[in-house]
């Protein structure tokens, strides 16, 4: 458990998990746009294809949407928990949140 340097507030290790699978989400989102940029590039690479680089067809869209679903979701439940819902109740969320970015990152 971390203890977050605003008002004694702890940071409990199921809610450091959170925050790292939403980084992991985070990740997974950024890089499958990533691959469809590079595919598209790949496969349009003239500058009249501006169109055509820019166009997703229907597979890589469902790819990105189920990427964001998941982003979202992840998001979705580091805020529900109750270690954050306490500090916006306490008003120090920001802070909180950025002991927890923090404490996500370095483990």
């Amino acid at each position: 458990m971390f203890t977050a340097p605003t008002e004694s507030l702890a940071l409990p290790a199921d809610l450091i998990a959170l925050q790292r699978d939403l980084l992991a989400a985070d990740r997974v989102l950024g890089d499958c746009a990533l691959a469809v940029r590079d595919r598209r590039r790949a496969a349009f690479p003239e500058p009249a294809q501006a169109v055509q680089r820019c166009t997703w067809d229907a597979a890589e869209q469902a790819e990105f949407d189920r990427c964001w679903t998941a982003y979202v979701r992840a998001g979705a439940a580091v805020r529900a928990h109750p270690t954050l819902v306490r500090a916006r109740g306490l008003g120090i969320e920001a802070d909180v949140m950025r002991a927890l970015r923090e404490c996500a990152a370095h483990r």
